[in-house]
């Protein structure tokens, strides 16, 4: 079985579900015996680092007044057909207006306004597309996002 995405570069990636699972099972299964720790990490330890990361942490954020900044979050989403993304932040000083990145049906990016406030949450088209979260905050603030 082949799985396909579309990157946000426009380009599409094929993996097969037995290359899928072969890459986690070694992160499952248990070490039979301790070996000698080498100082550059394997791609099994990176592996399980970077799932650790990745749960929906909340993340820090802020904005300046009358501009737009950028935050973007180091875990990507692989999203299928339908796949709506979820965004939620919570500001603990200022109300800052907020956009959120999503994806058109065609696989283009596309910015939607979230709203301005102390908190919020809002549910955009990602659809079949593999890309990290973004999100812009405008105003003087500092936030927590996810």
């Amino acid at each position: 079985m082949k799985i396909s995405y579309k990157l946000a570069t426009g380009a599409v990636a094929l993996m097969s579900a037995a290359a899928l699972s072969g890459a986690t099972a070694p992160a499952i299964a248990a070490p039979q015996t301790k070996a000698p720790r080498s100082a550059a990490p394997t791609a099994t330890e990176t592996t399980i680092e970077l799932a650790a990361s990745c749960p929906s942490k909340w993340k820090k954020a802020g904005g300046v007044p009358g501009k737009w900044s950028t935050a973007k979050d180091q875990c990507s989403i692989f999203g299928r057909p339908g796949y709506k993304a979820v965004y939620q932040w919570s500001a603990t000083r200022g109300k800052p207006c907020i956009q959120v990145l999503g994806f058109d049906s065609k696989g283009r990016d596309k910015w939607h306004k979230a709203g301005c406030g102390k908190t919020g949450a809002i549910k955009v088209p990602w659809g079949n597309v593999a890309a990290n979260k973004m999100i812009k905050i405008k105003g003087a603030s500092l936030l927590e996002w996810r």
